[in-house]
């Protein structure tokens, strides 16, 4: 068959780098036996990304702007669309629910009301590893019915085998469970993305799943020996310098973890982040860090957090889901779903429990626990206090050893502390209460009332005293 344009060019402009008229049908209604999870295998997630959104990331940054994901009926298939939902690429998503597993030509054929363009990208989701530079052949590659992605691999497992003639034709795949002993010897495999001519393509699935009527499973690669026979498939060998792209076990989830987690610290490396070790930090897809930033060995930064500027990480510090603010330096500690801003401190061995927002220039110490904290700026909280239901005002104090007894076994209850109060150390602020604005409590006091503004609180239970101004005042009429 004489050769038709390509769909784009790698010598095109940039803004012409886009295939609109591309779909990307993505598989993603398997539910992964042998990877023994309870979560759906296209929802698995792989540093703080599920498999699937993986795929559709790779996809976006390949150049196509529409998906159709096919996912399982029920709480399967709504798992797969959370993760999706909640991890939003470039992409125009619409779904499509597989009733019963028929196969993946039955999965391809229900996108069929979704598809409006004039060629089809079918994609497993289970290929975590792929890259755009592997999508990219596939959507460049000569217009013809079908083109497939193939790569020589050291370990096929069970993968589809690429079958070629003595010339090295393309004679078709043959899928692991179908394949005999000469043919799983085969190293070259079907990669599990495809492009096809819309016109070839819904036309071939309703032939093979005629056929499969009575059969059971139907495969997509079953439409490929109609093109092969007329010459209008290719096949396109792509680089695998990370190893398979499919995750099957959890030796597979391991191993794409490895390489994810090395691309991941390469580009915020690039990107200017100073990273001490780089085989010694988690970092998840999905967090934004600012150039100029430090992170020490042995931290996990997780989830959707961003660390700005100039911050520091210190060495085993745990992030997730939560923002640390520019020039902030938080040492071996744990910070889940809170938000600290600009030159924050926080001492070794802290728990910073979701909730929590710190203002600028805060200092908690060492050994303390915050938890749906809200802390003005400039406040100082000593070492082994907790403060948990609490909202404390600017410039405040709070002794070491200070707690909120938050919980009256029922239910919990707000503690309020107001702007440049001190609060001594080993105080117990029995919520609900109020500490006013620059009042203070004596070490060791059992706060169970309000404490007005100005004014002192000591003892077991804390009584009121006269503010130092008013002693100042009597001891001068004295």
């Amino acid at each position: 068959m004489e050769s038709e344009p390509r769909l784009s060019s790698d010598d095109d402009p940039p803004e012409s780098k886009l295939f609109p008229q591309v779909t990307a049908v993505v598989l993603a209604a398997g539910d992964g036996q042998r990877l023994g999870s309870e979560i759906p295998k296209p929802a698995y997630p792989i540093c703080g990304r599920a498999m699937s959104a993986h795929v559709l990331h790779a996809l976006s940054d390949g150049g196509i702007r529409m998906a159709v994901v096919v996912v399982a009926p029920g709480a399967r298939g709504q798992a797969v669309r959370d993760a999706l939902d909640s991890d939003p690429s470039a992409i125009e998503l619409s779904y499509v629910v597989q009733q019963e597993p028929r196969g993946t030509a039955d999965a391809v054929m229900a996108t069929r009301g979704e598809v409006m363009t004039s060629h089809v990208l079918v994609v497993n989701g289970d290929l975590p590893l792929i890259t755009p530079a592997q999508i990219r052949p596939v959507l460049l590659a000569e217009d013809a019915d079908a083109v497939i992605a193939t790569a020589h691999v050291d370990d096929p497992s069970q993968m589809g085998r690429i079958v070629r003639g003595e010339r090295g034709s393309l004679q078709g795949i043959v899928e692991w469970r179908d394949a005999s002993e000469s043919e799983r010897r085969i190293c070259e495999v079907n990669l599990g993305f495809y492009r096809f001519r819309s016109d070839y393509l819904w036309p071939e699935l309703e032939c093979v799943l005629g056929g499969a009527a009575n059969s059971g499973e139907a495969y997509v690669t079953s439409v490929l020996p109609s093109a092969v026979a007329q010459g209008h498939a290719r096949a396109v060998e792509v680089a695998m310098d990370d190893g398979r792209l499919n995750v099957e076990t959890p030796i597979d989830v391991a191993d794409a973890a490895t390489v994810l987690r090395q691309r991941i610290v390469t580009r915020h490396l690039e990107a200017g982040v100073h990273i001490r070790d780089r085989d010694a930090v988690w970092i998840d897809a999905q967090v934004a860090i600012s150039d100029g930033a430090v992170i020490e060995p042995g931290v996990h930064i997780r989830g959707r957090s961003e660390v700005e500027a100039n911050a520091r990480l210190g060495p085993n510090t745990v992030v997730e889901d939560s923002v640390i603010g520019e020039g902030s330096v938080v040492e071996s500690c744990t910070i889940k779903g809170s938000t600290l801003d600009k030159e924050v401190e926080i001492g070794p061995y802290s728990t910073i429990r979701p909730g929590c927002v710190i203002g600028s220039r805060s200092h908690i110490g060492t050994h303390a626990e915050l938890k749906q904290a809200h802390v003005g700026s400039g406040v100082q909280i000593g070492h082994f206090s907790y403060m948990g239901d609490v909202d404390i005002g600017p410039r405040t104090n709070i002794g070491a050893g200070a707690i909120t007894c938050n919980f009256d076994g029922d239910g919990k209850h707000l503690t309020v502390i107001g702007e440049a109060a001190f609060i001594g150390s080993d105080t117990m602020l029995v919520a609900p209460v109020r500490v006013g604005n620059r009042a203070r409590t004596g070490a060791g006091s059992v706060v169970t009332r309000d404490v007005p503004d100005g004014g002192n609180a000591v003892g077991h239970p804390a009584r009121l005293t006269p503010a130092r101004a008013e002693r100042r005042g009597s001891e001068r009429q004295a």
